[in-house]
């Protein structure tokens, strides 16, 4: 019994290994392309060139995503008009859970659709909500993963500011 206990931690360990390595995805200083039309999105998804933009994933039955929506929203307000956009693409398999998701939160945002999963697999997404900052050149500049209320809401202003000044 015990060796059956050492084998399966051993491979636990050579899975956890193996899944880190291969998820390895989008870090700070990763140069996006311009558009993410090669990933095939259902729906609006704008050039990220001259923008500042946040890259959200997000799924209808994330709980984190729901409190972030709203927040999301006021900080694209806030800022839109000063070169900011948000593109909110949703992972969820079936595409009436992400609608009856937008029609309860309205986002103003485009929130594009990614039902073949080649962006969130290109992102290396492990966790919901994760979120990328990228600036007008199309350079993620900062990463954010899950939601954590009003310090992701001051972490995102300020780094926001900073993009939108450079």
């Amino acid at each position: 019994m015990r060796d059956l206990w050492k084998t399966s931690a051993a491979i636990g360990l050579i899975w956890s290994v193996l899944a880190a390595t291969f998820a390895e995805g989008w870090g700070t200083d990763t140069q996006l392309p311009s558009s993410l039309a090669e990933y095939e999105l259902a729906g609006d998804a704008p050039e990220l060139e001259g923008k500042v933009t946040l890259i959200d994933f997000w799924a209808s039955w994330c709980a984190p995503c729901k409190a972030a929506f709203p927040e999301m929203e006021k900080l694209y307000q806030k800022f839109g008009d000063e070169g900011f956009q948000i593109i909110a693409v949703s992972v969820d398999q079936k595409a009436n859970l992400m609608e009856r998701f937008l029609a309860k939160q309205k986002p103003s945002f485009p929130t594009p659709h990614d039902a073949g999963q080649r962006l969130v697999k290109e992102a290396g997404i492990q966790v919901m909500p994760s979120s990328f900052l990228v600036d007008q050149s199309g350079v993620v500049r900062f990463t954010h993963e899950g939601w954590h209320g009003k310090k992701s809401v001051e972490s995102l202003t300020d780094q926001i500011q900073t993009l939108l000044a450079e």
